[in-house]
């Protein structure tokens, strides 16, 4: 049985958690109603440093692991000092979590549907079908070469002991989960709702970054790479002789302008060639896209920590030749005056939270 990935949340309360679950952090953000629309109540952003020197300290990692009770304390700690009073959670699914992929199929009754889905989907999932909760959404429409009418159903997996998992953590957590769903979905209804044209969003977080086009808050493609945040702190480190803690604050702070620290040149032979291999994958997505659509993708959103790294949007546009603007989930509802300064630093940290508790209001 799905177990939320999709449905639609009706009788909803008040106010909602969105949290997101990283590799090396949890981001926490509550909205709640204010006469129809999305309000930001508070956020937090707790984020852990020794994942920088132990592989094995991370909250999460790709071979799927999740650290219940750790995870579960933080979040009780998180909450405890917090002005969240909502109970309900939407959490997010990190893309190597999930198998998913994008199925052309041809219009049909939905009974038909299922059917053909479940079918399928014995020849994409690579577990046993008894040891998966799968579910499916609606993406869109093309126009095959014959000029036949094919509709793109998002086909996506995950392995019911982690689905336990994360109801335990939440339940650990004193918290109720609701639903779960693919970061992609989080990120493409925070960020490109009222986009009538293709938005490339670059998802670069600490272990892995994710590259998907969305229209008008749906996601319509999605891609991933390993190099991501922590590996361009890592080439700083051993490039420079330096720990990797200060590697990480010298990237956070200096970036591709290296001023003040070493010579900008330096920098740039250890960061640049890392950031170009994350460019090639963007430019594939990108192509991927445009060829299977025929519609030209002009605008690039930059999200995650990695969207904060100094001079990054210049080096993008430069190298893609697109619009590149730094994520800014907040741009469509309300949040207090004092948010604004901080907008621009938190926007891409907190993307997919605002996209997870956002569910319920669009």
């Amino acid at each position: 049985m799905p177990f939320g990935f999709f449905r639609k949340l009706t009788g909803s309360p008040p106010a909602y958690l969105g949290i997101d679950i990283g590799t090396n952090s949890i981001k926490v953000v509550q909205l709640e109603r204010d006469r129809g629309k999305a309000k930001l109540v508070d956020y937090a952003i707790f984020e852990a440093t020794d994942h920088l020197e132990r592989v094995n300290t991370a909250l999460q990692t790709s071979a799927l692991k999740l650290y219940d009770q750790e995870i579960a304390d933080y979040l009780k700690l998180i909450i405890g000092k917090s002005r969240f009073i909502a109970k309900e959670v939407i959490a997010s699914l990190p893309p190597f979590a999930v198998f998913s992929t994008v199925i052309d199929v041809p219009p049909m009754p939905p009974k038909e549907l299922e059917q053909t889905l479940l079918f399928k989907a014995k020849q994409y999932v690579p577990l046993p079908m008894e040891t998966v909760t799968i579910d499916w959404v609606k993406v869109g429409e093309k126009t095959a070469g014959d000029g036949t009418s094919l509709q793109q159903i998002f086909l996506v997996s995950l392995p019911n002991d982690q689905v336990q998992k994360y109801k335990r953590i939440f339940q650990l957590a004193g918290l109720n989960l609701t639903a779960l769903e693919v970061e992609g979905f989080s990120l493409a209804r925070a960020l490109t709702r009222g986009d009538d044209e293709p938005v490339l969003i670059v998802d670069i977080g600490a272990r892995s970054s994710t590259f998907l086009v969305a229209r008008n808050g749906l996601l319509k493609s999605m891609g991933q790479s390993d190099f991501a945040g922590g590996s361009l702190t890592q080439s700083l480190a051993s490039g420079l002789g330096i720990n990797v803690r200060r590697a990480e604050d010298l990237k956070k702070q200096k970036g591709l302008t290296g001023l003040g620290y070493a010579p900008e040149e330096e920098l740039s032979t250890l960061l640049l060639p890392l950031l170009d291999v994350i460019i090639s994958e963007v430019k594939r997505v990108k192509e991927g896209y445009e060829s299977s659509y025929q519609q030209a993708v002009k605008k690039v959103i930059l999200t995650g920590g990695g969207a904060n790294l100094p001079g990054i949007e210049k080096y993008f546009s430069d190298q893609l030749g697109a619009v590149i603007v730094k994520a800014n989930p907040f741009s469509q509802m309300q949040f207090s005056p004092k948010l604004e300064p901080l907008v621009s630093n938190i926007g891409p940290l907190l993307s997919v939270a605002v996209g997870l508790a956002l569910k319920p209001f669009v």
